[in-house]
């Protein structure tokens, strides 16, 4: 087993090609226009991402990234070596993998290794330590059941636990005027037309609602058009929502999106401009199924309902349009009001995600 830095095409291919070969169809493939971007230097991340092949003879068998994050280390306390992309045939391509991404945090004077993040855990990563049994859906990991016992045995340590969810859509009204109005709020259903004005709206809401959570990085405008890249294509009229004050402020907000899994899963993560077209061509396909992406409220209106009158709204509008489920990225386990939004309405826990940490020794 040798572990290489991607240097050529040749290996960048191989790279992406690990993404879709590797588990069957369960996992969703990072998309290949990110992937190249992080080969290139083309991304607004502040440090250089490294990819790595590892190679059983000449066969590759496994890939990863690994990089460093000086806003990550503020929030973790440390100098963190972090890892991610992780894709390998069994266990000991995962150990042959992270021998090198370890020496190379030490060697760079890291104390700590953590992930897998994609590129920081604001964005995409964790590992589902439960619920193997169900696919991965956009924006939420899948990986076999020996990897969690893989990490563990090099002394790798569960954080940030956390669930992803599933919900079957509720057909019932929405909120009426009278609930609305009694919490002061509007309801705003952003269009295609007006996803540039809810997405900068949306930044400053997003970095201020989940500011407490211990894994949490603020997106810079940067960061989140690279973050929802292609969000026009999965764009449903009612599924991005943004509560309003009387004052027109906006308070809180529901990203809700079709789930393109098959689509990426069919291409491999490479969304060529015929990818594209089939995509727009083919909604009505995609409808059955939603990903709620992200929701939240800025602190001075946590707890006063407002999530849930988006959420019910959003049941509504996912009804109108014939979707039969709704699935959600990882909701941690110290964010109890979140998962309340999915049991409230009948969902159930889909996949158990943690992160990994472990302690790295300086150099002898």
């Amino acid at each position: 087993m040798r572990v290489v830095e991607v240097a050529d095409e040749a290996a960048l291919e191989s790279f992406v090609r690990l993404g879709y070969e590797t588990h069957g169809g369960m996992a969703v493939p990072l998309s290949e226009r990110t992937v190249r971007a992080w080969h290139r230097g083309r991304h607004p991340h502040p440090h250089p991402v490294q990819l790595l092949l590892a190679f059983d003879g000449d066969r590759p068998v496994g890939r990863a990234i690994t990089h460093r994050d000086d806003r990550l280390d503020a929030r973790l306390g440390g100098r963190a070596q972090v890892f991610g992309a992780l894709e390998a045939a069994g266990p000991q391509v995962v150990h042959a993998l992270l021998d090198t991404i370890e020496a190379t945090g030490v060697a760079a004077g890291a104390d700590e290794l953590f992930g897998p993040a994609q590129l920081l855990p604001n964005q995409s990563g964790g590992v589902i330590t439960a619920g193997f049994e169900e696919r991965g859906f956009l924006d939420a990991p899948w990986n076999p059941p020996w990897l969690p016992e893989a990490l563990e045995e090099r002394g790798m340590r569960r954080w940030y636990e956390a669930d992803t969810w599933i919900v079957d859509v509720v057909d019932e009204d929405g909120p009426s005027d009278d609930e609305l109005d009694a919490v002061g709020i509007r309801i705003d259903e952003v269009s295609r037309l007006g996803l540039g004005r809810g997405l900068r709206a949306l930044l400053p809401m997003l970095n201020d609602s989940f500011a407490q959570l211990p894994y949490y990085t603020p997106f810079t405008r940067a960061e989140l058009r690279v973050q929802t890249r292609g969000f026009g294509l999965l764009h449903e009229p009612g599924l991005f929502l943004i509560a309003r004050d009387e004052e027109d402020h906006p308070v809180a907000f529901v990203v809700a999106v079709l789930d393109a899994s098959p689509v990426l899963q069919r291409s491999g993560g490479r969304i060529r401009p015929q990818d594209a077209w089939s995509v727009l061509a083919r909604r009505h396909e995609l409808r059955g199924d939603a990903v709620l992406v992200i929701q939240g409220a800025r602190p001075d209106a946590q707890g006063k309902g407002i999530v849930t009158l988006l959420s019910r709204r959003l049941h509504a509008n996912l009804a109108a349009r014939g979707c039969r489920t709704l699935r959600s990225t990882p909701v941690g386990r110290q964010n109890p009001g979140s998962a309340r939004q999915f049991s409230r309405f009948g969902g159930r826990p889909l996949h158990s995600t943690a992160y990994y940490r472990k302690p790295l020794a300086p150099p002898a």
